[in-house]
C-alpha cells in the first residue's frame, strides 16, 4: 500500500487525466449536466488548515460550465481523495469549499473519493449553529469505494471505474476474478498506450498477486472461450492466450508487466526460440495498437 503522498499523487494523476468518465462513472446525472468540452484545472490553492493548524493543498479544483438549463453557467468541481479516516473531515471539506468560493465567487461543487478499507460511515455534510437554530449547512457528495461491489463494473470500459475497481469491495478469493476483470476492461478500452500504462500502474498499487495468484489468473485466462475473446477488442485477448500457451506463467507476466508498464523488456531466451520474429516485442507493442494479432509462435 502506497504512503498517503503517494497515494494522494496517483490519485490526483488519475482523477486529472479520466476526470470526465471519473464523474460518468459514479456521478452520471452530475455528467449529463454538465459541458466538459472547455474545462480548466485551476491551480490546486494551499489554504489553512483551521482544525490541524497547518497548510492544506486541495486535491482537484476544475471549472466546469453548466449546460444552458442550468442557470449560471460556471461551476467548479472541487474533488478531495481521502485515504485515512479523519474525524473532522467534513468540517474540512467545508473549510476548503468556502475559500474557493471567496477566491473565484463561482458556485462550488464539493466530492470526497473515500478509499481506506475500513468501514466508517462518512458523513456527506457539515452543520454549523447553536442547539436551536441550524445556522448553516453544507453537504458535499462522496463515494465510499470500499463500499462499492467490483461486479458492479464488470462490464464497464470505463477507464476511472476499472481503475478504481482495485479500491472496491471484494474478498480475498476474488482477488484473481478482479484482475482478470480489469484485464478484460483494459482491452476494451480506445484510449492510447500512455493512459493505458497509468490505469495500470494505479491498479497493480493496489492490487498485487502473489505469484500462486498469477498462476491463477493464466490460467483463467486460458480458459476464455474463443467467441467470449473475439467479444474483447476484436479478439485481442483471445489471440494473446492462444498464442502464448507454450509460454511458462513467470516468463509471461514478467514481460506483459513491463509491456503495460511501457518498459523496454528483455525477452527470455525460451520466449526468443518461440518467437517468429524475436525483435517483435520491442519494435511492434509500443507503435501499434494491433500488436497482439502480429504475434507468431510456434
Amino acid at each position: 500500500m502506497p504512503q498517503n503522498k503517494d497515494h494522494d499523487r496517483l490519485f490526483k494523476e488519475l482523477i486529472e487525466v479520466f476526470f470526465d468518465e471519473f464523474l460518468e462513472a459514479f456521478f452520471p446525472k452530475i455528467f449529463q449536466s454538465l459541458d466538459l468540452s472547455d474545462k480548466k484545472f485551476l491551480s490546486q490553492e494551499l489554504f489553512p488548515d483551521m482544525i490541524e493548524g497547518d497548510k492544506k493543498r486541495a486535491d482537484i479544483i476544475v471549472q466546469t460550465k453548466l449546460k444552458p438549463s442550468g442557470g449560471d453557467s460556471i461551476l467548479i468541481v472541487h474533488v478531495e481523495a481521502q485515504s485515512t479516516y479523519q474525524k473532522k473531515f467534513a468540517e474540512r471539506m467545508c473549510i476548503y469549499c468556502m475559500m474557493i468560493y471567496l477566491k473565484y465567487r463561482k458556485l462550488v461543487f464539493s466530492i470526497a473519493v473515500f478509499s481506506y478499507d475500513k468501514n466508517k460511515e462518512e458523513p456527506d455534510c457539515f452543520t454549523f449553529g447553536p442547539p436551536f437554530l441550524t445556522t448553516f449547512t453544507f453537504r458535499y457528495m462522496k463515494v465510499e469505494l470500499h463500499k462499492l461491489n467490483w461486479r458492479a463494473f464488470v462490464e464497464s470500459s470505463n477507464p476511472a471505474a476499472a481503475a478504481l475497481m482495485c479500491k472496491m469491495h471484494f474478498t480475498e478469493k476474488e482477488r484473481v476474478q478482479v484482475r482478470l476483470t480489469f484485464l478484460r476492461s483494459l482491452a476494451r478500452m480506445t484510449i492510447n498506450d500512455a493512459k493505458k500504462s497509468l490505469i495500470n500502474r494505479f491498479f497493480e498499487q493496489y492490487l498485487q498477486l502473489s505469484e500462486q495468484e498469477e498462476e491463477a489468473l493464466m490460467q483463467e485466462a486460458r480458459n476464455l472461450p474463443k467467441d467470449e475473446g473475439k467479444k474483447y477488442s476484436n479478439g485481442r485477448i483471445h489471440s494473446m492466450i492462444a498464442g502464448l500457451k507454450k509460454v511458462s506463467n513467470k516468463e509471461l507476466i514478467k514481460v506483459l508487466n513491463k509491456v503495460l508498464n511501457k518498459e523496454k523488456p528483455k525477452l527470455p531466451g525460451r520466449l526468443h526460440g518461440r518467437c517468429s520474429n524475436g525483435t517483435w516485442l520491442s519494435r511492434r507493442l509500443p507503435q501499434s495498437p494491433n500488436w497482439i494479432k502480429t504475434m507468431s509462435l510456434t
